[in-house]
């Protein structure tokens, strides 16, 4: 189910890019506008493919044991001040309040790009299913030898039925809408969420109510606290 999900995640922008390219080539694309259409799509699906083989590898490096993490202290409230950087353009593009709650703490023991990955994937799915005028928040708070970091957004939800499976390898909640949020998942990016907090000796949950939003929690040990 894996690769035959993979293949066909493959399979669209694949054709989308070889149909725009000879659009261009055979001169069926004439128009300044035409042209600048096709290789917007070309440019946007090229960038899919290069997600999804990223995705693809980093799962490849976890299954074989090869995925080797450059742990070292880390403030993790800079951290997530530079993700919510990041994040700003496209939620001020959407529309949306981004808010953040980041008190100064101990610093966790972590690799930072790593880290990085991880809080972005979560930002950007808030953002994408979150519709105009609605917020984005990342916060952190202290609880005894660890530290807990709320990705939340006032979305769409995510029906009840679907908790249990959200961090399955190519599993997608409603196709269609994530199509229509004009983000197309591979259903690889919480997979990889989840295996990368795990390396870190932390854990993720998650909840959510349909029609008034989702919130992703990750607790990460402190470094040094006893």
């Amino acid at each position: 189910d894996f690769v035959a999900n993979v293949s066909h995640d493959l399979k669209t922008p694949i054709t989308s890019v070889a149909g725009w390219s000879q659009a261009l080539l055979d001169g069926t694309a004439v128009s300044p506008t035409e042209q600048q259409q096709a290789a917007s799509i070309i440019h946007t699906e090229s960038q899919r493919m290069t997600r999804m083989v990223n995705q693809l590898l980093d799962l490849a490096r976890i299954e074989s044991g090869q995925m080797q993490l450059n742990k070292q202290p880390v403030d993790l409230r800079q951290l997530l001040t530079d993700v919510q950087r990041s994040l700003q353009p496209i939620a001020d593009e959407k529309q949306l309040t981004l808010q953040t709650h980041l008190p100064q703490l101990p610093p966790i023991m972590g690799d930072p790009e790593r880290l990085i990955q991880i809080f972005n994937n979560l930002g950007e799915n808030g953002v994408a299913h979150t519709p105009a005028g609605g917020t984005v928040a990342l916060t952190m708070t202290p609880n005894g030898r660890s530290v807990q970091i709320n990705v939340s957004d006032s979305g769409v939800g995510i029906p009840p039925a679907d908790l249990p499976r959200i961090f399955e390898r190519c599993y997608q909640v409603e196709k269609s809408r994530a199509r229509q949020n004009g983000r197309v998942s591979t259903g690889l990016g919480l997979a990889i969420v989840k295996e990368l907090v795990e390396a870190h000796n932390g854990r993720i949950s998650v909840s959510s109510q349909l029609g008034q939003g989702t919130t992703f929690t990750v607790t990460l040990p402190l470094f040094g606290i006893r």
